[in-house]
């Protein structure tokens, strides 16, 4: 039998399921002003909402001779727009946190420079058992490519302020129960199209 370098071996545990995996089960609750609970589900690597079609996923990969990627998608109104930030290039895809990068109050300071980018990447969440991204697949991720009006877009803004303000992009407070926050700084052509009223596309 030919050998496949796609093939999941047999021993195969998904890290979240593995035993000694950490229990995340005291990661506080938080209360927006609009009433929607969220929460770090940092087991899988989404903040959740008391609504089921509201969440944050976080996504990345990094592998030896790789660059690697990370962003994030904020799901709503039954679609999702991708979330990433200035990083090295202009074709970079980045939005993990630089931790030392705080407001005076401590909060984790996380850049949204770009929204609706559509990423062709190695296929890792399809193939987390895969280490070398030159074998993957490459897969497609796009999401929503424009609001479909200005009341959309308010609610974009407000989702991602409110569902990271209580992230700071690291397990260890959420683990021992501890609150931790965060602050977006949208980048400048985003916060000036905001201001000016205009719909992003």
């Amino acid at each position: 039998m030919p050998f496949d370098p796609l093939r999941r071996p047999d021993d195969w545990v998904e890290p979240s399921e593995h035993p000694a995996h950490p229990d995340y089960s005291n990661s506080p609750r938080y209360l927006g002003a609009d009433g929607l609970e969220h929460w770090w589900d940092i087991k899988s690597g989404i903040i959740r909402t008391s609504d089921p079609t509201v969440s944050l996923s976080f996504h990345s990969f990094y592998s030896h001779g790789y660059a690697g990627h990370s962003y994030a998608k904020l799901h709503f109104d039954g679609n999702f727009a991708t979330i990433t930030k200035d990083w090295k290039s202009r074709t970079s895809v980045a939005f993990s946190p630089d931790y030392s990068e705080r407001t005076d109050c401590g909060a984790q300071i996380w850049h949204v420079d770009h929204i609706f980018r559509t990423f062709h990447l190695p296929d890792s969440e399809r193939y987390p058992w895969v280490s070398l991204p030159s074998v993957m697949p490459k897969t497609t991720v796009q999401g929503m490519s424009r609001f479909s009006n200005l009341e959309q877009q308010e609610r974009f803004i407000h989702l991602v302020t409110t569902l990271l303000s209580c992230h700071d992009g690291s397990p260890a407070r959420a683990r021992r129960g501890e609150e931790a926050h965060g602050k977006v700084i949208f980048g400048d052509k985003l916060k000036h199209a905001f201001r000016m009223g205009q719909l992003i596309i």
